[in-house]
């Protein structure tokens, strides 16, 4: 049986351990780029341990319990002693309907094609990701961005504004300032990952330049109205990981998103604007961008 404490907790000198077996370069989904697991380590209980020379993460979310991700750099022979470690482990807990959660369907199918577990996998439908086109985004040709170019023809003619990066505590601090105010304001709807969000946040931004992250900040008349905060994942895929506006300018978010993949992700093919958690605003929000397509995830139940 493995002792649970093989399992740490992630830090911040985990970095290298967890890029040397997450491949950056086969990456679809933002859900493990250490700076993710690293924003919401508190949030989510964040651990990790090597297991047959793959790394595998744990990970609670509400409502979901507490599971494994798939795991990385396994070999297909060593999958089954894998799993089998993992169910053993769990013998111990309460708390776990899950095996497994954000697997994708290549894991999936290995798992049943490579063991001879008893597989119950469900589409995790809130968790999957958005993904777009980048020059669709920054150019909005056609009909189905007539809105969202209007949006941004007005902030541009609206306002006089001045990008910045975020780069400096003063910058740092008016991010802050605008996030709480948001928070604020949506108060009536918080949830523990909003509760926890801007500490996640604080966190990142103290650590930018340690995770090679792109900020844009945009300021009218001396006031930030947005801000932004995303990575290169690979030379086809941007993730934006943080994006707040002050919506008394109008048409913050739509110039806020062009300006920001113009100036940083200009050169990628796809950028990933992560899930709706199953709010229903924000799922409207993102569908209005025309995804691409979906990164799905799974949660799923192993047994023998």
């Amino acid at each position: 049986m493995i002792d649970i404490l093989s399992f740490k907790c992630l830090a911040l000198d985990d970095k290298e351990i967890i890029e040397k077996y997450v491949d950056k370069n086969q990456l679809d989904s933002y859900e493990y780029l250490f700076s993710s697991l690293y924003m919401w380590r508190k949030l989510n209980n964040v651990k990790y341990a090597i297991i047959d020379n793959a790394l595998v993460i744990e990970k609670n979310e509400e409502g979901k319990g507490t599971f494994y991700a798939q795991p990385y750099g396994y070999k297909k022979e060593n999958l089954i002693s894998i799993v089998d470690e993992l169910l053993e482990r769990n013998a111990d807990f309460t708390d776990r309907d899950y095996l497994f959660g954000d697997v994708d369907e290549n894991f999936l199918e290995d798992l049943k094609k490579y063991t001879d577990f008893k597989i119950e996998a469900v589409e995790d439908v809130d968790d999957f990701e958005y993904v777009y086109s980048t020059q669709d985004l920054i150019e909005l040709k056609g009909k189905k961005y007539h809105g969202k170019k209007n949006h941004v023809n007005s902030f541009e003619k609206s306002y006089s504004y001045e990008i910045k990066k975020i780069d400096n505590q003063q910058v740092i601090n008016d991010c802050m300032n605008l996030l709480h105010k948001w928070h604020e304001e949506v108060a009536v709807t918080v949830d523990k990952e909003m509760l926890m969000e801007i500490d996640a946040i604080k966190d990142l931004f103290r650590e930018l330049h340690f995770f090679d992250l792109q900020s844009i900040a945009i300021y009218v008349d001396g006031e930030l109205a947005g801000f932004a905060v995303g990575e290169r994942v690979n030379d086809r895929l941007a993730v934006i990981h943080v994006e707040r506006g002050e919506t008394t300018f109008k048409g913050v978010y739509a110039f806020l998103n062009k300006k920001f993949l113009t100036e940083s992700f200009s050169d990628t093919i796809f950028v990933n604007r992560q899930e709706d958690t199953g709010n229903e605003g924000l799922r409207k929000a993102k569908q209005s961008y025309h995804p691409s397509h979906m990164v799905k995830k799974y949660l799923v139940k192993v047994s023998r």
